[in-house]
């Protein structure tokens, strides 16, 4: 006699549960290496052009790797070092233009990354403290603290680019209920049809939602 844990094991329904699984580990693998890809390229262009001090071009590398952001890449961290240096060097030309360019790239980066956690807390905070001062140096009289503590021309001057919260949702809802739909077009409309249902057995229905979906995440990537 077979036990039950045995016969759970070898139920259709476990099975299909491993293949979904499985599929979704694949795409999440696949999604994360296009983009550790593209982080490369772009981190090697810009290490180029910084050693041939072409800064501006640099930046521009360095700010496309930053935005390929996936979970463990070294290279966001490296790029936002390289940032830095140039920050560095521009103020020691006194470039103060230059030097605000760049540490303003290295947090808008980070905050273009935010979704459900915040990468780069500690940069972020480094970042404004130096774009708080290179703005002081340039423009001392514009900078007194109002009965907040605040600084005016800190505020007025300073872009923030927190990701919107609503369409950070819209495009998590974009992503997962494409990649469902894919998921529901392979095991009900391609799958064995046990009883006729002329919705989740109609491909185009499938296929529609799929577009639904896919420009949901779409439209949230652009507008978070």
């Amino acid at each position: 006699m077979i036990s039950r844990p045995k016969q759970f094991f070898r139920h259709k329904i476990f099975k299909q549960a491993v293949l979904v699984f499985t599929l979704i580990v694949i795409i999440f693998i696949s999604i994360w290496t296009r983009a550790f890809i593209g982080s490369v390229k772009d981190f090697a262009q810009g290490e180029d052009f910084f050693r041939n001090k072409q800064y501006i071009k640099a930046i521009t590398f360095f700010d496309r790797s930053m935005h390929w952001y996936t979970p463990f890449n070294q290279y966001i961290e490296r790029s936002a070092e390289y940032l830095w240096e140039i920050s560095r060097r521009a103020e020691e030309i006194n470039d103060d233009q230059l030097s605000l360019i760049a540490v303003e790239t290295i947090r808008n980066s980070f905050y273009s990354s935010r979704s459900f956690y915040s990468p780069g807390t500690i940069w972020i905070k480094k970042c404004e403290d130096k774009i708080r001062n290179i703005l002081k140096n340039q423009n001392q009289e514009i900078f007194q603290s109002n009965i907040d503590g605040k600084d005016k021309a800190y505020e007025q001057n300073i872009e923030y680019n927190d990701p919107l919260i609503f369409w950070t949702l819209i495009l998590e809802i974009g992503l997962f209920g494409w990649i469902g739909s894919v998921f529901g077009f392979i095991f009900f409309y391609l799958g064995p049809e046990k009883k006729p249902n002329k919705y989740v057995h109609t491909y185009w229905f499938w296929i529609l939602l799929a577009g639904i979906n896919y420009s949901l995440w779409v439209l949230g990537i652009i507008k978070a």
